[in-house]
């Protein structure tokens, strides 16, 4: 599924958040559980609630999934992009 939308995914596994972000990354947390569990430095300045796809394992899932995400960074994206010079 993720080959099929061109993302690369590490085979070796995840990082743990604390690993990856920098201090003025923007966190966007998409599970309820991450964002109640995520505290101290890295905490979720966003909660996007997305139905987990894994729990019904269908492509259907996964791909509402990811056109639901994908909706919402095209959405974000141009208010928290550095601008150019004006």
């Amino acid at each position: 599924m993720a080959h099929r939308h061109h993302l690369d995914l590490d085979p070796t596994g995840t990082a743990h958040v604390t690993d990856v972000v920098r201090a003025d990354d923007l966190v966007i947390a998409v599970c309820d559980n991450a964002h109640e569990e995520l505290t101290g430095p890295v905490r979720p300045r966003l909660h996007w609630s997305v139905p987990d796809p894994a729990r019904a394992d269908t492509d259907e899932a996964f791909e509402a999934a990811y056109a639901d995400l994908a909706d919402r960074v095209d959405r974000l994206a141009p208010a928290v992009l550095p601008r150019g010079p004006r």
